[in-house]
């Protein structure tokens, strides 16, 4: 079985060349990088490119990777254990000095489990939000709890006509064979808006998406298409979702028969960034339940104490915690999909999980694009996501990787920046969806880049 990827990195030992008497700055540089396990893979991957790609690499450095954990990779880096670090969350302490973060990869945290017996077989298991956060919290401990059966019967969702965000209104009504759409703005909507686009895009009962509208935004817009039963119609202005809206009724999933198998909860032991993201979902999402703020240690951020049931069991990293779902019938974990969709043929399924357009989504390299299309940027290179997101492909259960270098003009940060650029422009764009993975677009991009420039500047 393939578990973390396992890459055998060599360079070839390469004399030292000078260009009209002139050392390069990194010649045969050995840059060893440690940190977060949710981009172990994606690090794997692009390591081994990196390391025998002579357009890139023209200094012939050699990148490894330890996957030990946030926490540790902050850590290390900070004392030079590693040259380069890996983290999803900020330093609350222990900062070094003159180094930036800087945003590497993006990719769901999907909500992994192994359950024998539901029916029809092979069906995945549907979660809303505040059934996820029972479950971590250790009050919902069988697979026949009436909340998760509820989850998993058919439901019928009513019409929804209205859908607004940031003085943006989007309203829909049936009149014959038509159907009539209107978005309107307020003054100050219009002035937040500026020079943006409002969009409409309709997905019919058969999941095939067309375009409708695609107009610069004005005090009222309206668009009259025909009428198609079952369909809804995505409205987004710029990069914010307002939500779909449908003259229909929707029917949501398929009723599943749950054993009343007892759940097992896998956690992260130690510190982890994907712990944090994840604890960051719970609280934000769901805070009348996940009481506490995010941490990167599970333990910290759980809402009272941990049972000691034997209900809950610790493991190290995304693949400890993987591993004991794949071994454990019942178990249910949080971790990076890759890890997850590697374990697929033991039995281990990514849960749907509910979002703020009311539907179940399953993790994907593009539910994790919608939902970060909505986040803040923050001037040090750290992302804020916003959980209000109404788009109806967003999963919500995400998290970015950061890559933490140095300013200083040394050996060491000119090679990680050679590293850090090639990650984002060339590895990560034509790896990323096949592994499990979201490249950075948009916003977070650009600043990404900006970052980038930013080590081995002096």
């Amino acid at each position: 079985m393939k578990l973390r990827r396992k890459v055998a990195i060599s360079v070839a030992a390469i004399a030292a060349v000078t260009t009209a008497g002139v050392i390069p700055a990194s010649a045969g540089t050995t840059l060893n990088g440690g940190g977060a396990s949710f981009m172990a893979n994606m690090m794997d991957i692009c390591a081994a490119q990196y390391n025998r790609n002579t357009v890139f690499n023209t200094n012939s450095d050699t990148v490894s990777y330890a996957s030990v954990g946030s926490g540790t990779g902050k850590t290390g880096y900070a004392n030079g254990t590693y040259k380069f670090g890996g983290s999803e969350s900020a330093y609350s302490s222990g900062a070094p000095s003159n180094f930036v973060y800087v945003p590497l990869i993006a990719g769901p945290i999907a909500i992994g489990y192994r359950l024998d017996g539901v029916t029809p077989a092979g069906s995945t298991v549907r979660l809303k939000s505040e059934t996820v956060a029972k479950i971590f919290a250790g009050t919902i401990t069988a697979w026949n709890d009436p909340a998760i059966i509820a989850d998993n019967t058919a439901t019928t969702i009513a019409a929804v006509k209205k859908a607004a965000k940031h003085g943006v209104t989007a309203t829909i009504a049936k009149s014959g064979k038509k159907v009539n759409l209107k978005v309107t703005a307020t003054a100050a909507a219009l002035k937040r808006f500026k020079g943006k686009k409002v969009v409409i895009t309709r997905t019919d009962a058969a999941k095939k998406t067309t375009s409708v509208a695609s107009a610069a935004i004005t005090g009222t817009m309206t668009k009259s298409v025909a009428y198609s039963k079952g369909a809804s119609y995505a409205v987004k202005v710029g990069a914010i979702s307002l939500g779909s809206v449908t003259v229909d009724d929707t029917v949501i999933g398929e009723t599943l028969t749950m054993p009343s198998t007892a759940i097992r909860v896998a956690y992260r032991s130690g510190t982890s960034g994907t712990t944090n993201m994840f604890t960051n979902y719970l609280n934000k999402v769901v805070s009348s339940i996940w009481t506490k703020a995010a941490n990167d240690s599970f333990t910290s951020a759980f809402p009272t104490s941990i049972p000691t049931n034997g209900t809950f069991q610790a493991a190290s990293g995304n693949d400890g915690v993987a591993n004991l779902v794949k071994d454990t019938n019942g178990a249910i974990t949080y971790a990076e999909l890759s890890f997850i969709e590697e374990r697929s043929t033991a039995g281990v399924k990514a849960a749907a999980i509910s979002n703020n357009a009311g539907l179940y989504v399953v993790p994907t390299t593009a539910a994790t694009t919608a939902f970060y299309a909505e986040a803040t940027v923050e001037a040090n290179g750290l992302v804020t996501p916003d959980y209000t997101v109404k788009a109806a492909d967003a999963y919500l259960i995400n998290a970015i990787s950061f890559g933490l270098a140095g300013t200083a003009a040394t050996t060491d940060n000119a090679g990680t920046k050679s590293f850090f650029s090639y990650f984002l422009s060339s590895c990560a764009p034509k790896n990323a969806p096949g592994a499990g993975y979201a490249p950075l677009g948009g916003a977070i991009l650009t600043k990404a880049l900006a970052q980038v420039a930013k080590i081995n500047a002096g």
